[in-house]
């Protein structure tokens, strides 16, 4: 599982950067709700790994099932995240810029890592 570190790395940058950019503009509460928006994504993203490299036994089916338990898992976690989010003051529209910016970086990450694999 080792091999996905680098995207959960991103993600989590993509946390403290907007965190640091908000944090120099003054306005604490956006940069720790961006975090903590990133942190949630990255979360996602490990337990999506952790199922991906826990599954490469099985068979299409049995795969196909434990990736959809893995999908309803991590939205689960996503409104378990935004729930404790709200209750602990946070700025809702600054967590979800925060899951945007990480899910970007996921998204480049994943191009970077796997399209010159695809190439070959």
């Amino acid at each position: 599982m080792n091999e996905y570190a680098g995207i959960y790395r991103y993600q989590v940058g993509a946390g403290l950067i907007l965190m640091l950019v908000f944090t120099l503009m003054g306005d604490y509460k956006a940069g720790a709700s961006c975090l903590f928006g990133a942190l949630l994504m990255a979360a996602g993203a490990w337990e999506l790994a952790r199922r991906l490299t826990a599954s490469g036994a099985l068979d299409a089916e049995r795969l196909q099932a434990s990736l959809y338990k893995g999908a309803v898992l991590r939205f689960i976690l996503i409104l378990i995240g935004l729930a404790a989010g709200f209750m602990l003051g946070l700025n809702l529209p600054a967590i979800a810029g925060g899951m945007f910016a990480a899910q970007v970086l996921f998204y480049v990450a994943s191009l970077k890592r796997y399209s010159s694999g695809m190439r070959d």
